[in-house]
């Protein structure tokens, strides 16, 4: 069976009074949702990439910037876009943690498992960078059409930095949409943690690459 879709409290009471239900009603849902009265909602965690083809080995050092993201998407909760302009949340389910405070890490860990870079931290790291990765989650959802199998699609846009004079040497948008297995939550978290580590597989490669080349011209 499918998890359930939240669409907000908001939109819930305009449902209901649509469909002419008394005020009784109303406030039976109103309790059901006081403080202790359910239980917690489920959290889903992503994990950093563990395994990369042939890389560059690179002498330089790196800062991974806090990624920037839409409040939409930047937030814990599982986000679902159905149709173009309609997003949804998944009712009961959250994210330990939104989508650009768990990016931030992740490419960090992501950098050091790859073995290519030795030092590479996050833009609080005391020391002084030869180049800073920025990223933009353009895309961190689900998209679910009715009568279809849920995918996850992941987004993001990357630009390298070359300091100290701020050079842009490269500029790019890597994403990746993964079915999921079925409908359940498991099944559209592993799609997202698929989807991410493909993205983050290639940023690092794509990052490795061009500073390289920037900073051997």
């Amino acid at each position: 069976m499918s998890d359930r879709i939240d669409i907000g409290a908001r939109a819930s009471r305009r449902e209901l009074l649509r469909a002419g239900l008394g005020a009784g009603l109303l406030a039976g849902l109103a309790a059901c949702q006081l403080p202790g009265s359910r239980p917690p909602p489920r959290e889903f965690r992503l994990t950093p990439k563990t395994t990369f083809e042939a890389l560059p080995t690179v002498a330089w050092s790196l800062s991974v910037g806090r990624p920037e993201s839409s409040p939409a998407i930047d937030t814990t909760r599982i986000a679902v876009v159905r149709s173009g302009v309609e997003i949804e949340y998944y009712a009961n389910a959250r994210w330990v943690d939104r989508p650009s405070a768990m990016l931030q890490p992740i490419l960090v860990q992501s950098f050091r498992n790859s073995g290519a870079i030795a030092v590479v931290g996050g833009d609080r790291a005391a020391f002084r960078p030869d180049f800073v990765l920025n990223t933009d989650i353009v895309a961190f959802y689900s998209l679910h059409a009715e009568g279809t199998t849920p995918e996850a699609r992941v987004d993001i846009a990357c630009s390298l930095i070359q300091m100290p004079r701020r050079n842009v040497v490269g500029a790019t948008e890597i994403g990746r949409t993964v079915p999921a297995t079925g409908g359940d939550l498991i099944a559209v978290t592993a799609a997202f943690d698929d989807a991410l580590g493909k993205v983050v597989k290639r940023v690092v490669e794509w990052t490795l690459t061009n500073g390289q080349q920037a900073y051997t011209s």
